[in-house]
């Protein structure tokens, strides 16, 4: 009921702060002003006028409105009736009515004119309520907002009041989608991810009512649900009832004959001109362009007609009977045929109309359209165009594509079982080798059974001889070989791709080899091969993912070398190209990557944010592989900000899950999420043990830089000596100055040299790394102050502060040991955080194979180092939650 009301009510006045914050500056002045507030119907004209006229209340002012209508324009100054007098004689005549109008409001806004009148929809106004208005603002008897939708014509004296300076016009545009984002986080409670927000902002084109519709509907359908924490589209967005009210009562007013062009429109959109007046008759083109239904753009070389709103199409679409579509289907088609459907996209068009007519159609066609369609990611038409190719003997070509939206759609035993099926029918070595990477993939990357993965890749290179299907082969064998962990697999691997003359070939060995790169700590090498791939992927037109895939390499090459700003922007420009597409695999990847870049700058709180978003994805797409590894990297990122109960929570659901034979963020997102759960509980002994066994394993598979940051973490948590040796090495066997500066950072901490430690900040600050760089800088600046170098301390201490607080909500270990580091041991630290975090002295002296009464003795000595009396204030002192 809650969420109801909220849905229901006004939504947030997002977007409109500078328009309202003008119009109340200019109300409080000496004199009254006038405002005229122009847009289109539904961007929140009438919303604006209300929060001004409720602010204008609260400065004191008298508030009235008057609301014009269709039906009241031709009722004499019908929208001021509730204004005016009820027992004085009414004037026979308009100059009369419009004399005694006046007088009525001029007396309510009294000597002081302290009276703002708001007149909704002035466009529709009556002559003599328009000439009121305008008498009213020229006299300045009371202050005006009034609201006019534009495209469209208002009476003479309405427009004159901005033509003849009389009030200041406002023009609203519509919500951007950064906007929209807040509106509907506003109302929804809650973060909302990407996806949901482009689709909102798409169909409602920023227009405040739509989307206020949009999300009633899509709440109430259980389009839009909350799961984790986020709210994501698990359904279609759709035209709710009422909105399809809204759309139907626009229409009424209009004849036929312009109704037919706009539903043909909302089933053909865009439509060429020449294409739409051989079907239609000009005239009426004309008449739905001029009520602005239509409008008319070039694309190229043709002269187009789309309709001026999407939600005009949503909604006629799912009013629109199967017969009049059917109907419409058959007419779009045949014409198209007629001009010979040159286009990429017409081959789609074509193909869909074909299917609404009801007609089977081209297999050969179909199958063409459906891999256009799955290119384009609307896998709910290529999975419909696949599957009538299928049925009409298209053969391993549609069976493929078929397959393929399975899989993406979440489908992926029933992918498996119909791309089996294609073994028999492959006619061709290429099309065996197309079959059994997409095999290969199913198993490996979405089922986790990487020896299934194997033996269909050997069983078809068992067969295979053809030079072009060994390279199909091999970049797949490249691919499933980085995601078990093996880097050095996966070079081997993509080397006769990157070898090739060839751009596909190219692109998909970059696709595998930078990002092995980056993991065995070669990291520049790894940005060159993923730009390499980028451009290589450009070229090649035909392709089942997004050139922008390539970036995944050139992001973990920036993050090992630490150039994360560049790592978090070609992030970002990936994760905006998936958007764009509607690529929610894409989209849910490069969240993981922005939470992987942002956790090392120390941004936790928008790292956990991103990861929380590619779960919600991953989730919805049955993804366990790559649900493992955004909750590990939640788990990581509230653990490193000290929120337990949100750390457990994102533990406890990837317990759940099967752990599969993925390797490729196995260490350095879940076993450091992992150990940093603990960190986040008080069991800083656990917390090390469960890094080193990661960084060991890590080590075994040569994932250098995922080995560097677990052993860094450790020299975090308090034992950089045991670990600076090791970090040493694998600085000087990679080529990076970030884990150079790892490495230098745990030595100066084994050595508690202050110089060394204020040196080791000034480089992660530099990388960007704020809270590495605060965490050395309190360091640096506690040895200082013991050594008794204070204006150096307390430099060091101002410098830490500026960079934690830019961190955000954040409390490591690094950020409070030094606080109390004259005064605790390292054991009285690890008994205070297990106590502070709630644990008993039982629970404390099981996890430490302590004896409770040793605990009770270690508590006794902190509370008396650090004056407190309770756990509470335990707590506190700390800085724990």
């Amino acid at each position: 009921m809650q969420m109801k009301r909220a849905l229901t009510a006004e939504i947030p006045l997002v977007g409109r702060e500078v328009e309202l914050d003008r119009i109340v500056a200019e109300l409080d002045g000496p004199a009254p002003v006038a405002f005229v507030l122009a847009g289109a119907a539904g961007v929140g004209k009438t919303r604006l006028a209300s929060e001004a006229s409720r602010t204008a209340a609260g400065l004191g002012f008298t508030t009235a409105q008057a609301v014009a209508s269709r039906a009241a324009a031709s009722i004499p100054f019908g929208p001021f009736a509730p204004l005016l007098p009820v027992n004085d004689p009414v004037p026979g005549d308009l100059l009369g009515l419009l004399q005694q109008a006046s007088d009525a409001i001029a007396q309510r806004a009294g000597p002081d004119r302290r009276l703002l009148l708001v007149v909704d929809n002035a466009h529709l106004l009556d002559d003599g309520s328009a000439a009121l208005v305008h008498q009213l603002v020229h006299s300045a008897s009371c202050s005006v907002v009034a609201s006019v939708r534009t495209p469209g014509s208002a009476p003479d004296p309405v427009t004159a009041l901005w033509k003849d300076g009389l009030a200041d016009r406002i023009d609203l545009n519509p919500l951007s989608e950064e906007e929209v984002e807040k509106v509907t986080t506003g109302v929804l409670g809650a973060p909302i991810a990407g996806g949901a927000v482009r689709r909102l902002w798409e169909l409602s084109s920023g227009n405040a009512l739509y989307l206020r519709e949009l999300l009633i509907g899509a709440v109430d359908s259980g389009a839009l649900r909350e799961e984790g924490g986020m709210w994501s589209l698990r359904l279609p967005l759709t035209a709710p009832d009422r909105l399809v009210e809204l759309v139907a009562a626009r229409l009424g007013g209009l004849g036929a004959e312009t109704v037919a062009v706009i539903e043909l429109m909302a089933v053909g959109e865009p439509v060429g001109v020449s294409m739409l007046e051989k079907l239609t008759d000009a005239a009426f083109v004309e008449d739905a362009e001029r009520q602005g239904f239509l409008e008319v753009f070039q694309d190229g070389r043709r002269t187009e007609v789309r309709l001026s709103h999407p939600m005009y199409g949503e909604a006629l679409r799912r009013g629109l009977p199967r017969s009049r579509l059917r109907r419409i289907s058959i007419a779009l088609a045949g014409a198209l045929k007629g001009t010979g459907a040159r286009r990429r996209e017409d081959l789609l068009r074509l193909a869909r109309w074909q299917l609404d007519a009801g007609g089977a159609g081209d297999p050969e066609l179909l199958s063409r359209a459906a891999r256009r369609a799955s290119d384009m990611f609307d896998f709910d038409l290529a999975a419909r165009l696949a599957r009538t190719a299928l049925d009409s003997g298209g053969g391993v070509a549609a069976g493929l594509v078929l397959g393929e939206t399975k899989f993406r759609s979440g489908h992926h035993a029933e992918a498996e079982f119909i791309l089996a099926g294609l073994v028999p029918l492959c006619t061709s070595e290429v099309e065996l080798a197309q079959v059994a990477g997409a095999r290969a993939h199913i198993f490996s990357n979405l089922m986790g059974d990487s020896a299934a993965a194997a033996r269909v890749l050997e069983e078809a290179s068992a067969v295979i001889t053809d030079a072009a299907a060994r390279l199909q082969l091999l970049g797949r064998l490249a691919i499933n070989r980085l995601f078990e962990g093996d880097p050095q697999g996966a070079l081997s691997a993509a080397e006769p791709l990157l070898a090739s003359a060839e751009d596909p070939w190219v692109a998909r060995g970059a696709y595998a080899a930078s990002s092995a790169c980056a993991l065995l700590g070669r990291g520049q090498e790894a940005v060159d091969l993923a730009y390499r791939g980028l451009e290589a992927h450009r070229r090649t037109l035909d392709s089942v993912q997004l050139p922008e895939v390539q970036l995944i390499g050139a992001v973990l090459g920036h993050a090992a070398v630490g150039h994360l700003a560049q790592a978090e922007a070609d992030a970002q420009i990936g994760y905006q190209a998936c958007l764009a597409a509607g690529d929610k695999e894409g989209q849910a990847t490069f969240s993981l990557l922005r939470g992987y870049v942002r956790v090392e700058r120390g941004q936790l709180a928008a790292a956990s944010k991103a990861f929380l978003e590619g779960a919600t994805i991953n989730r919805a797409l049955q993804d366990v592989t790559a649900l493992r590894w955004c909750l590990g990297g939640r788990a990581l990122a509230e653990g490193m900000s000290g929120h337990p109960d949100l750390a457990l929570s994102a533990a406890a659901e990837l317990d759940q899950l099967p752990a599969g034979s993925a390797m490729i963020f196995e260490l350095d997102l879940i076993g450091r999420g992992r150990a940093w759960v603990s960190v986040a509980t008080g069991e800083l002994s656990r917390a090390r043990q469960l890094l080193s066994e990661a960084a060991a394993r890590a080590a075994a598979s040569d994932q250098r830089v995922a080995e560097a940051r677990l052993l860094h973490d450790i020299a975090r948590l308090g034992e950089p000596s045991t670990v600076a040796p090791q970090l040493a090495a694998i600085a000087a066997s990679a080529d990076s100055e970030l884990l150079t500066a790892l490495a230098q950072h745990a030595d100066a901490l084994a050595r508690a040299s202050s110089r060394d430690l204020e040196a080791a900040g000034t480089a992660f600050e530099s990388f960007g790394a704020a809270l590495l760089a605060a965490e050395a800088d309190l360091a640096s600046a506690a040895l200082y102050r013991s050594e008794g170098v204070f204006r150096r301390a307390s430099a060091m201490s101002r410098r830490a502060e500026e960079l934690a607080a830019s961190c955000g909500d954040v409390r490591t270990p690094g950020l409070s040991r030094y606080e109390h580091s004259d005064r605790l041991t390292r054991r009285e630290r690890e008994v205070a955080g297990l106590a502070a975090n709630g644990a008993s002295s039982r629970e404390i002296g099981a996890k430490l194979f302590l004896s409770v009464r040793t605990v009770d003795n270690h508590l006794q000595n902190v509370y008396s180092k650090l004056g407190v009396t309770s756990r509470d204030e335990l707590a506190r002192a700390l800085r724990m939650p």
